[in-house]
């Protein structure tokens, strides 16, 4: 099977790729928005305006990528859009929150996006399904979201320190959770 062939065969990865960054360009635009507090202005703009921005981007270019390697179905924007709304309902809405509350469901959500990335390039490479092209977009755009996973733990750092207790080791998971759950509660 030629590397087209084996793509094709996995062309619903690049459609949730797609997805994933569409959904996050919505929330991440929508965090920009609803920001509010002290921090207002790095968060509207240094934070939440440069990933939303940077998203943009990386959309027009999975889009097009995807529409190269296998087919224009994958740039059918209803098919993106319905699978964007499907993966943002797993996540805390911006609306409402503390500007804490919203850099950590920014943080989570990046963070499961590189997961995402890391799950798809390896079932890619194990299929003979990676392209050149296709490797560098993937790895291009998973190191400017590891950027952004720096920029938020940065944001969040005294509230995840804050949760955690004395003399106890915490693991970044359990951190991240603990702020969410207490602003739920």
């Amino acid at each position: 099977m030629s590397a087209q062939e084996a793509l094709m065969a996995h062309g619903d990865l690049l459609l949730n790729y797609t997805a994933h960054l569409r959904m996050m360009h919505l929330w991440f635009h929508g965090a920009h928005h609803l920001t509010s507090g002290t921090g207002f202005a790095g968060d509207h703009v240094d934070l939440f305006g440069r990933i939303y921005s940077e998203i943009q981007d990386q959309i027009d270019g999975a889009i097009e990528k995807s529409i190269g390697l296998v087919s224009e179905e994958l740039g059918d924007p209803l098919k993106i859009t319905l699978k964007a709304v499907e993966l943002m309902q797993g996540y805390q809405t911006p609306t409402g929150q503390s500007a804490t509350a919203i850099a950590l469901t920014g943080l989570q959500i990046e963070r499961d996006f590189l997961d995402f990335c890391q799950e798809m390039y390896q079932t890619l490479e194990a299929n003979g399904a990676l392209t050149l092209g296709l490797d560098d977009m993937i790895m291009a755009n998973a190191n400017e979201h590891e950027s952004f996973v720096y920029l938020l733990q940065q944001r969040v750092r005294e509230a995840m320190q804050a949760q955690k207790p004395q003399g106890v080791a915490v693991t970044p998971a359990a951190q991240m959770a603990a702020p969410v759950a207490a602003q739920q509660g």
